[in-house]
């Protein structure tokens, strides 16, 4: 590729999926040998697989972070940790039977929890970033990650208050304090995205959310409604019975009428809450991508809501005709294994008639052995359907527009954390 480029530069993505399927599957039978230690080799096996695979004109990302690091990372945060829950506790303790005390604790502790979550995520960004070169120039995240936790702090009750309003305030206000602070050698990325703009989109699934609200709250009167027309204690309905004498037939019959109305606004809304969540995912990711510039050279995202939607469908589909094959299949051979004859009569018998035929030694191999196997199955089906198709959906949907002379970009003095993500494992945010 020529040292200064022009117009547009597309992002490309060529993994493949049988290929990630093996190292997903190797990871999870290797977790499950070594109790779940392995995850962090894990992690790290599944990035080098996947910025390997990543490549902008002809040249491929390249992912240099270690099992190990993690690992070491993990087992300081949690001895850090210690002392929050120690002094968690003791504050309990201390306050003893008063429920205001017990409050102020709780929302304290949550306070506590909610800044290193966001600390934890900047971190383990920075080390992300720190360990992933392209054109053998590693990228870094300056900034602090503390003001960074405390911007996400400040924003959060304007958040919980407005029922989300807010969120897309709290998202671009993140972003400019990551984006921003973010560079690839000693060139520095930009972000000029606005709230008002996401606003816009977010409206949408906000105004949906409310029709789930309302749903449920109306079904809610309804069922209040029924009952006290009934003369049921809410408090105690199995002691207390309808009497008819007194109660209220005309009530009782108008409100479990608009009952089925207030399920399906309930369920209507629902589904609708889902799609627009889904429409605006995709939206929001095209805007942010769309306002994120280096050195003159602006991002882009053509991303669709179809495609999108493809993956998840087909990945639950997929998941429940397997899901559904691997059980007959284990009690097949556990009644084979148990020396229970299969004759043409067994089809069409319930499960639970199926299961009686078998000793307990076997009824627990089937239920063990289908809850194991299932979830080593559907894990890899999750990340080599969902996960691996999604990124290979979205690295693809990316192009850089503009003229840039990559010459320029030297590499910066390293201040790469030396450990893992640390808090990000902890909290169990350590993935991509």
């Amino acid at each position: 590729m020529a040292e200064t480029t022009e117009d547009r530069i597309y992002f490309d993505y060529d993994g493949g999926n049988l290929k990630f399927a093996g190292v997903v599957l190797l990871n999870l039978v290797l977790q499950v040998l070594t109790l779940g230690i392995f995850r962090f080799w894990a992690r790290t096996r599944e990035r080098r697989f996947l910025w390997s695979h990543v490549s902008l004109g002809e040249d491929r990302l390249e992912y240099t972070g270690r099992g190990l690091e993690l690992f070491l990372g993990f087992i300081i945060a949690m001895i850090a940790l210690i002392p929050v829950v120690g002094i968690y506790q003791i504050l309990l303790l201390a306050t003893g039977a008063s429920i205001p005390g017990q409050v102020i604790v709780n929302l304290l502790y949550m306070t506590v929890l909610m800044f290193l979550v966001h600390l934890a995520i900047y971190r383990a960004r920075r080390y992300r970033l720190t360990r992933t070169l392209w054109r053998g120039i590693r990228g870094t995240l300056t900034g602090s990650p503390v003001r960074y936790a405390l911007v996400a702090l400040a924003w959060t009750p304007a958040v919980m208050f407005s029922l989300g309003l807010a969120a897309p305030f709290m998202r671009i206000a993140l972003m400019n304090r990551e984006i921003n602070n973010m560079h690839l050698g000693d060139r520095p990325f930009a972000f000029d995205g606005k709230a008002r703009d996401l606003f816009a989109y977010w409206i949408v699934p906000w105004l949906t959310l409310l029709a789930v609200i309302a749903g449920y709250s109306w079904l809610i009167y309804l069922s209040f409604e029924v009952a006290d027309a009934a003369g049921i204690d809410i408090n105690n309905p199995e002691a207390s019975q309808p009497d008819p004498e007194t109660m209220d037939t005309e009530r009782v019959t108008d409100a479990s009428a608009m009952m089925p109305m207030a399920s399906a606004l309930l369920g209507f809304g629902g589904l609708l809450y889902l799609i627009a969540v889904a429409w605006y995912r995709v939206r929001e990711f095209r805007y942010l991508a769309g306002h994120v510039s280096f050195e003159g050279m602006r991002f882009s995202s053509e991303i669709g809501l179809g495609r999108v939607a493809w993956i998840y469908l087909s990945y639950l589909l997929t998941a429940a005709v397997v899901g559904l094959a691997m059980i007959v299949g284990l009690m097949i051979l556990a009644l084979v294994a148990n020396g229970v004859p299969l004759d043409p009569d067994i089809v069409g018998v319930g499960m639970g008639e199926v299961m009686d035929e078998l000793d307990e030694d076997a009824r627990f191999l089937v239920i063990f052995g289908s809850m194991m196997t299932m979830a080593i199955v559907l894990q890899t089906l999750s990340r080599v359907m969902v996960f691996h198709r999604l990124a290979r959906a979205v690295v693809a949907s990316l192009a850089i527009t503009g003229t840039q002379d990559f010459s320029q970009v030297t590499q910066a003095l390293d201040s790469s954390p030396r450990l893992g993500e640390g808090l990000a494992d902890a909290f169990d945010l350590g993935d991509f």
